[in-house]
């Protein structure tokens, strides 16, 4: 039997998620050059950083939860 279900990427704990979206963070930042424009490179360092500051967030939430 095929599943119909679309693959995802596996359950991050949340210092894992912080990891992954500080490196992902860095290479917005450091690729400045591989987007269109300047404006098309702030909107996407913009989400990475907010997904850092989330990402953040939540290991600071787990932490304080244990």
């Amino acid at each position: 039997m095929v599943s119909s279900e679309v693959p995802t990427r596996r359950q991050m704990s949340p210092d894992e998620e912080l990891e992954r979206a500080m490196a992902d963070y860095l290479r917005v930042s450091r690729g400045a050059h591989l987007y269109a424009s300047e404006d098309e490179h702030l909107r996407a360092e913009q989400a990475a950083w907010d997904r850092l500051i989330a990402a953040r967030d939540l290991v600071e939430t787990a932490g304080a939860a244990s």
